[in-house]
């Protein structure tokens, strides 16, 4: 997998011609240094080869693909799955909402200091008032 300045652009070029598809998958390339989806993606991949290749998955962490000195670049996702172990949780007899809700507000407040701080340059995130 190599990172560099890309050939593909998505989405493809529409013309009048319709593209040709030979069966192979398009080459796309990600441009982590410019795109912060991609980040995010580099970030997901790495998680989630973690366990059968964790050599890849340091390489990505640590190489200016992956970049990450904060928390997360996936905080849609964080939020998604948060959603979903509360979905989850509900269903349980002995689900407490105002717990659950408690940590959505700090989990939310995390987040957003990370974002921020990434916005300003500072790579250090403020929780509560206190500098982590």
């Amino acid at each position: 997998m190599f990172f560099r300045p890309g050939t593909t652009r998505i989405p493809f070029k529409t013309g009048k011609r319709a593209r040709k598809r030979n069966g192979y998958p398009q080459r796309i390339e990600l441009h982590p240094a410019t795109d912060s989806h991609a980040r995010a993606a580099t970030e997901a991949y790495a998680d989630s080869c973690a366990s059968e290749m964790p050599w890849l998955a340091e390489w990505l962490r640590d190489s200016g693909a992956g970049g990450n000195v904060g928390l997360t670049h996936c905080a849609s996702t964080v939020r998604r799955v948060f959603g979903l172990a509360q979905e989850w949780a509900a269903r349980e007899p002995d689900y407490a909402h105002a717990a659950w809700e408690h940590v959505r507000l700090h989990l939310e407040a995390a987040l957003t200091a990370h974002l921020r701080s990434k916005d300003t340059g500072d790579d250090v995130v403020a929780l509560n008032g206190v500098q982590a």
